[in-house]
């Protein structure tokens, strides 16, 4: 199967990194991101993206470009990130 490479462009231009807005934009959904910076930061042995800058007051959080188009491709291939803990249901009276 051959899958087209997606790139992602701001202005016309293809930046080296971008803020998580402009990355929740180009992927259509915030919650899939989250779910890939939490990956990022919390399961080094499968990151989905890589972030370039952690966020933080007077700062923004910077993904690298090339690696939030991996992560598409990914998608594309039918993965999907990890859910968050926040998203897990509670298991009561399983042994």
């Amino acid at each position: 199967m051959h899958v087209a490479r997606s790139m992602i462009t701001v202005n016309g231009i293809r930046p080296l990194a971008i803020n998580k807005k402009q990355a929740g934009v180009a992927l259509g959904s915030v919650k899939t991101l989250q779910r890939m910076l939490w990956c990022a930061r919390h399961q080094p042995a499968d990151p989905w993206v890589k972030i370039v800058r952690e966020g933080g007051p007077g700062t923004e959080c910077l993904i690298d470009t090339a690696s939030l188009e991996a992560a598409y491709a990914r998608i594309y291939r039918g993965e999907k990130p990890p859910v968050m803990p926040s998203e897990r249901k509670p298991t009561f009276g399983r042994n």
